[in-house]
């Protein structure tokens, strides 16, 4: 009996322990509940409920503005001065100068002022003349005496001499009046042109003969007196009526007549084989804008026509107009490189 009471015994006091387990529990956590701090929830307003205002609206975040770029500021541009200046010449300065064209179809009227100088009282190396009273224009003396000094000491030659020089209109018409008479008119107009035509006129042009025992005879431009076909051109002067120019010149070959139309012309005549006549109508090719170019004697040169009296000059350069005696100028510049910064404009 008493094994089985014990049985019975031990599981009811587990039972019983559990209980009272359980109830401690349980009241306990009704006590936690007791001392819990009072967490107060505020009543809202009736009127805000009833007319609620409604959130504001949060405020646009202002987009980024593309900033403005910055202005490029202009550069300082170098002051740089017009190309040119104008120059006012008159309807006759055509007729003026070294470059003018006198022949068979364009005369020369004979000027008052024509500086006129006796060649020997004005020449600088002695050369012969045939009469004391030939006369040439005053600017040609130098380079002439130039050449015939340069032309006797290199050929020990001092035969040739100037037999014609500057001429009248009555001169020139006695002349084609014994031309004439011993030839007929048509072929004399081939050996001397009518009065007003011939370049004798300008005092720019003059024949050479020989002159030895007191004798003249014709300058042939053979042996050691070709010295001045070849080197004339040196000096600004050319042959002007060459042997295989005849059909332009119209004028039988003269070698023995020379005409100054000075430097850088005369050099540039000689290079390219031209006449007179070819070179003035080349000329005519070439503008301000769009000049003809030549160097010489380590000297650049631009050379244009102008058939405008208002002639355009290049500025800061040298140069020299002439007429052509036909219809305009030719403007002889030389050619200077420069840095316009430093170029002053004086007004």
């Amino acid at each position: 009996m008493r094994r089985g009471l014990g049985f019975w015994k031990y599981p009811l006091f587990v039972v019983m322990l559990l209980l009272v387990i359980a109830a401690s529990t349980f009241i306990y956590g009704l006590s936690e509940t007791a001392v819990a701090p009072y967490d107060p929830v505020e009543t809202p307003d009736p009127s805000i409920m009833e007319n609620p205002e409604p959130p504001d609206e949060p405020e646009d975040e202002p987009e980024d503005e593309p900033e403005d770029e910055p202005e490029d500021e202009p550069e300082d541009e170098p002051f740089i001065p017009t190309d040119h200046v104008l120059i006012n010449l008159n309807e006759e300065d055509i007729h003026t100068g070294y470059l003018i064209l006198v022949n068979y179809a364009h005369s020369y009227k004979i000027p008052e002022d024509l500086d006129l100088v006796t060649i020997l009282e004005a020449q600088t190396t002695p050369f012969r003349v045939q009469i004391d009273s030939f006369r040439l224009r005053a600017s040609i003396m130098e380079p002439l005496s130039n050449m015939m000094g340069s032309f006797i000491s290199s050929t020990r030659n001092n035969s040739v001499a100037i037999i014609s020089a500057f001429r009248t209109l009555n001169n020139q018409q006695s002349i084609l009046n014994g031309y004439i008479s011993r030839v007929g008119r048509n072929e004399a107009l081939r050996w001397a042109a009518l009065p007003g035509h011939s370049e004798h006129h300008t005092g720019l042009s003059f024949d050479f003969g020989i002159l030895s025992g007191g004798v003249r005879s014709t300058f042939e431009g053979t042996g050691s007196t070709a010295w001045f076909r070849r080197n004339a051109h040196d000096y600004g002067f050319i042959l002007r009526f060459p042997a295989n120019k005849t059909q332009i010149t119209r004028t039988n070959h003269e070698p023995w007549h020379f005409r100054f139309v000075g430097l850088p012309h005369s050099y540039i005549m000689f290079q390219n084989d031209w006449c007179l006549e070819e070179y003035i109508d080349m000329l005519r090719e070439h503008t301000f804008d769009n000049p003809f170019e030549a160097e010489h004697d380590g000297v650049l040169y631009q050379i244009y026509f102008s058939g405008d009296t208002d002639v355009k000059l290049p500025l800061s350069s040298d140069f020299d107009i002439s007429g052509n005696n036909v219809d305009g100028f030719i403007v002889t510049a030389v050619r200077i490189e420069y840095d316009p910064s430093l170029v002053e404009i004086e007004v």
